[in-house]
């Protein structure tokens, strides 16, 4: 339940820590990387998964202003919800490694 001041307007306080935390792993890399002849066999980036796994907890907690916010702003606030979805997604992916050898416009390290 929002409170009547957390009703008004957009982006709240929150909806902007989510897309704060949603850009940080394109910036903070904590990563660990093994190759076997110059091929990466192993890869890991914490700060991926860490960080998006803490975008898709946030995004999900914001879904309750799509409900009782302004209704002008619902439109927006789906949209902004998919595409930190996919962006959290996208990061716990890559962090995890799954991302790393497919073909050029879909991975990287091949």
């Amino acid at each position: 339940m929002l409170s009547a001041a957390d009703k008004i307007g957009f982006p709240h306080r929150r909806e902007i820590v989510a897309v704060v935390v949603a850009v940080l792993p394109f910036i903070l890399n904590f990563y660990s990387v093994s190759t076997v002849n110059g091929r990466i066999t192993s890869y890991s980036d914490f700060a991926d998964i860490v960080l998006g796994a803490i975008v898709l907890y946030l995004t999900f907690n914001n879904r309750v202003f799509i409900t009782e916010g302004e209704a002008k702003y619902k439109v927006i606030r789906i949209v902004l919800t998919v595409a930190l979805v996919i962006v959290g997604v996208f990061h716990v992916l890559s962090g995890a490694g799954l991302l790393v050898n497919l073909p050029y416009p879909l991975g990287y390290g091949s």
